[in-house]
C-alpha cells in the first residue's frame, strides 16, 4: 500500500546542508533544488509526494497548486502557514500519510491523527542513501560528506512507540 509523503518544504531545505547552501545563495533555487532532488527519488518510488511551502507575505488570497515531474506542490495562502495546510491534509488522509518535518508540534499532531512522521534530517539521509545505492559508483565526495551522521548509544535507542511508527518509514 503506497504511503502519501507530505513534506514541509522549507523545513527540509533548511535542515539538509546541500539545499540550505543553495537557498542561501538564491532563495528560489533552494525550492528548485529540492524539487529536482525529490524527482530523482520519485523515479524509483511509487509513493505520491506533496511538498508544502509557506506562501508567506507574498502569498496569494487562495492556496496555489502546481505539479513538477509528478510531485504535487502547494503554497499556503496569505496569513496561513504550511503547517496548517499539512495538518489539514493529515486530518483528511490519516494513517495513509508520512509527514517529513522537524517541527515538534506538527510531528505530535501527526501521531495523534495516526499518521507517521520523520525528521527532515533522517528523511534526507534515507533518500541520499537510496540514491547512492541506485547510482553506485559515480558518487561525489561532497555528496557523501553531506550525509548527516547517525548517532549511536543507549540514549539514542528508540522507544516502543517510535518502533511502532517505523512501519510508516518502511515504505520509503
Amino acid at each position: 500500500m503506497p504511503v502519501h509523503i507530505i513534506i514541509d518544504g522549507y523545513n527540509l531545505i533548511r535542515n539538509y546542508p546541500p539545499l540550505s547552501r543553495v537557498e542561501e545563495a538564491e532563495f528560489s533555487k533552494g525550492r528548485e533544488g529540492l524539487l529536482e532532488w525529490l524527482s530523482d527519488y520519485r523515479r524509483e518510488n511509487n509513493n505520491p509526494i506533496t511538498v508544502v511551502f509557506d506562501g508567506g507575505k507574498g502569498g496569494g488570497l487562495t492556496e496555489e497548486r502546481d505539479i513538477y515531474k509528478g510531485i504535487k506542490i502547494l503554497y499556503s495562502r496569505l496569513g496561513q502557514t504550511a503547517d496548517e495546510v499539512i495538518k489539514r491534509l493529515v486530518a483528511k488522509e490519516g494513517e495513509k500519510t508520512l509527514v517529513v518535518t522537524s517541527d515538534l508540534e506538527l510531528s505530535i499532531y501527526c501521531r495523534y491523527q495516526g499518521a507517521g512522521s520523520i525528521r527532515s534530517e533522517e528523511f534526507a539521509r534515507k533518500i541520499q542513501e537510496k540514491n547512492i545505492e541506485v547510482n553506485k559508483g559515480g558518487i561525489k565526495e561532497e555528496t557523501l560528506n553531506a550525509l548527516p551522521k547517525r548517532k549511536k548509544g543507549a540514549s539514542y535507542r528508540l522507544s516502543k512507540k517510535a518502533k511502532r511508527e517505523r512501519k510508516h518509514w518502511n515504505h520509503l
